[in-house]
């Protein structure tokens, strides 16, 4: 499937006039790292999107890091549809643990994909990445688009339930 065209990454104050918040969502990585994850809707795509400014500990010079992901809006239902593939017996308590656990399929026209990772966000970390090998990541043009997220932060810290709010928020109009 080609890729869809790269969209430019967004600054936050200058977002697009026509994303209307949907969510927002903490995730709690280490006890040093947060990230607030704000969630967007331009009618057709759900917008991952998250932002900090902060000052280089290696230069000292303030940098802007901006993570953007771009999704089908049914990817949320699609992700929740397709996850207990990675489970024994669909109970998420009790996760497969052999590697290289992948499923791909399509949401509307773009392929998506769900990777169950072992070692997430960098550390030892169990998680599972959303995947839109349909467009390119931000800068990194070679690489398809991964919202990874650790076991924790989809089960506990409720990431999960706001994709299947997101989901049910859809089916029903009232996004």
């Amino acid at each position: 499937m080609p890729r869809k065209p790269e969209w430019p990454v967004y600054q936050p104050e200058n977002l697009p006039s026509a994303w209307k918040k949907i969510a927002e969502i903490t995730d709690v990585r280490f006890k040093d790292t947060v990230r607030d994850w704000q969630l967007y809707f331009d009618g057709a795509m759900l917008i991952i999107y998250y932002w900090n400014d902060g000052i280089s500990p290696f230069s000292g010079e303030p940098y802007r890091y901006v993570e953007q992901y771009e999704f089908p809006i049914g990817a949320a239902a699609w992700f929740v549809e397709n996850l207990s593939r990675f489970f024994n017996a669909g109970d998420p308590s009790k996760p497969q643990t052999s590697e290289g656990f992948h499923h791909y399929g399509h949401c509307g026209d773009e392929e998506l994909g769900i990777s169950r990772l072992i070692n997430s966000i960098g550390r030892d970390i169990p998680g599972y990445s959303l995947d839109n090998c349909s467009r390119c990541d931000h800068p990194d043009m070679d690489l398809c688009q991964s919202f990874e997220m650790s076991d924790d932060f989809l089960f506990d810290q409720g990431m999960l339930e706001l994709f299947k709010d997101i989901a049910k928020r859809h089916a029903a109009g009232n996004l």
